[in-house]
């Protein structure tokens, strides 16, 4: 396997594992909400930064059209990345630049879920 893939997958790890790190030593609570009004005034800006991050790259003046391209550009880009590099890898030769990008794209879906679930970010 390529040092850089390997990089790119353990490097968020080891980041969030420096963060726990300091988090342990340096602050020792989280704040935790005593009522219900600061419970959802904190969800509440989950909820604004969610959506921040939804609207990123859309919603400027434009048509309707390009906005749609603009925002199906990540999905077809990604689908087409995956499609040749199952290809290259039943039909083709496998080759180390399409699984490193792969690589990239996968993590780019799945990595932050699946650290979500695992338990290593908390946000």
């Amino acid at each position: 396997m390529d040092p850089l893939t390997i990089l790119a997958a353990l490097g968020p790890l080891a980041v969030e594992l420096g963060k726990n790190l300091i988090g342990k030593y340096i602050t020792k609570t989280d704040y935790v909400p005593t009522n219900v009004a600061d419970w959802l005034s904190m969800e509440g800006q989950k909820l604004a930064m969610f959506k921040a991050i939804n609207d990123a790259g859309g919603g400027h003046e434009s048509y309707r059209w390009v906005e749609a391209v603009t925002r199906l550009q990540r999905p077809i880009v990604a689908g087409v990345s995956m499609l040749v590099w199952s290809w290259s890898h039943t039909y083709g030769t496998p080759s180390a630049d399409v699984d490193n990008f792969a690589a990239c794209i996968g993590f780019y879906l799945f990595a932050d879920r699946t650290l979500f679930k695992a338990g290593v970010v908390k946000r």
